[in-house]
């Protein structure tokens, strides 16, 4: 009896933590995703403004770049009458650290001197930066740097002149590797877009 004991009183212990975690969660859960779904919302509409959005399509594909960077979802944004505007791309990647989520708007109207789409960025939101390092990498969600990926097109690249070129970004001061891996991400998204979302939408 002496040991049934305790071991009922550790069980109903247990039963009532794990009640009281499940309790937690549910509360939790739903806060959680409403508070993300508004962040979404925000830098879709922040990367392609007045757009009516559709359905958004998962994909995760994996890039193959040296960050291991992975297109999360699209979703087409819409002109009053229908027409594709443009989408907006979820993107992760790394940068200095692990776990940095972006979002960049494509223009699937913009045309290039010999009129073939070219899928300008219209703009680009850093979602999470949480990991980057604060005063570095972490200024890359500051508008005055994100700014600069709006109007580009084609294969970009880092430059540390402070004089960018159309097919240049500027560095981030002290944060090289968080530079060139948004920029890398981006030339990654334009890339998918031409190859396989445009297709798609074509369709």
């Amino acid at each position: 009896m002496s040991i049934v004991k305790p071991a009922a009183i550790l069980l109903i212990i247990c039963a009532i933590v794990s009640g009281i975690l499940g309790y937690v969660n549910d509360v939790t859960t739903a806060p959680i995703a409403a508070a993300d779904k508004k962040t979404t919302e925000e830098s879709m509409n922040a990367v392609l403004a007045d757009a009516q959005w559709g359905e958004t399509v998962e994909v995760n594909y994996e890039t193959g770049d040296d960050n291991g960077t992975v297109i999360t979802s699209y979703t087409p944004g819409l002109n009053p009458d229908g027409s594709i505007k443009g989408y907006a791309v979820s993107v992760t990647t790394k940068g200095f650290s692990a776990g940095l989520k972006l979002m960049y708007g494509i223009d699937a109207n913009s045309n290039d001197d010999n009129g073939t789409d070219e899928g300008t960025i219209t703009g680009l939101s850093v979602v999470d930066n949480s990991n980057e390092t604060p005063g570095l990498g972490a200024n890359s969600s500051k508008p005055e740097w994100s700014g600069q990926f709006a109007g580009k097109k084609g294969e970009l690249e880092v430059t540390k002149t402070g004089s960018a070129t159309d097919s240049q970004i500027n560095a981030i001061t002290g944060a090289t590797i968080t530079s060139k891996a948004v920029t890398l991400s981006a030339n990654d998204v334009s890339k998918y877009y031409e190859d396989t979302i445009k297709k798609e939408g074509n369709k």
